[in-house]
């Protein structure tokens, strides 16, 4: 009896750790935070686990605090306004008038690996197409990315000029290749723009997207007219305790990302 009170002592923490660095994990999720840093893959529950059951043996008192604080901060974010009123700040919807704008520029999202536009990508290229349609000689510029960075997957291109062509247009379509972050975007972009003597483009991308996309845009001396696209992923305003979690995902993403691009000069607020 001694030994497995013993053993049960002995195992009690680490698996505590585990399960308590399980839950951390899952409220990270929730916050964005492992989309933000690209660790949102399979091997992260294993990986968490063990570790938790290392650290069990030491520190569950902190674990245990650190699992109720995320918790508290999802539910809060979940089931309060806070999080709208904390994202209006990045969002940026500028008046358009069209006979001033010598451009339409429409940001990439990402794609499958069928090489089929995903995600919010959809609904920037529709608002991009949309607002052409209002004034067809404007030229339609467009990034487009590959399914995987490194080895040039299967790329967005075909799908998005597949989608602009269910819109016949006099302007001409433009495309931007190799871009794997708004600044790419932003720098393809301006090179385009002096080569055409573009002075003003208006960008298109999505609620929380539009000012650092624009100000990034800005930052490389072109005039912008920002452009907010719809999100039909989740409602903007957001609605539902659903709308409110995406919105956190996007709002952590956005944060640290501002961070990044203001220590680096790309932008400013």
């Amino acid at each position: 009896m001694a030994s497995v009170a013993k053993l049960r002592q002995s195992t009690d923490g680490p698996l505590q750790g585990a399960m308590l660095a399980l839950i951390i994990l899952g409220a990270l999720w929730f916050l964005g935070v492992l989309e933000a840093f690209s660790l949102a893959r399979p091997l992260s529950l294993p990986f968490a686990f063990v570790v938790g059951a290392i650290l069990g043996n030491w520190f569950v008192r902190a674990l245990r605090w650190t699992a109720l604080t995320l918790l508290l901060i999802v539910a809060i974010g979940m089931w309060s306004p806070i999080v709208e009123k904390l994202a209006a700040p990045f969002v940026r919807n500028d008046a358009v008038n069209l006979e001033t704008i010598d451009a339409i520029f429409v940001m990439s999202n990402a794609v499958n690996s069928r090489g089929l536009l995903a995600g919010e990508g959809v609904d920037r290229l529709i608002s991009g197409i949309q607002l052409r349609a209002k004034k067809p000689t404007l030229p339609l510029v467009v990034s487009f990315v590959h399914f995987r960075e490194r080895d040039y997957g299967p790329s967005s291109q075909a799908d998005q000029r597949a989608l602009i062509a269910l819109s016949p247009a006099a302007g001409a379509t433009e495309f931007i290749d190799s871009v794997y972050s708004t600044r790419d975007e932003a720098v393809g972009l301006a090179q385009k723009a002096l080569v055409r003597r573009w002075k003003r483009v208006a960008v298109v991308t999505s609620p929380t997207h539009t000012r650092r996309a624009c100000a990034t845009v800005e930052e490389t001396g072109l005039a912008v007219t920002c452009v907010m696209a719809p999100w039909r992923v989740v409602g903007w305003p957001p609605k539902s305790a659903n709308d409110r979690r995406a919105l956190m995902q996007h709002l952590t993403y956005e944060t640290l990302a501002w961070t990044q691009y203001r220590l680096s000069g790309w932008a400013a607020w």
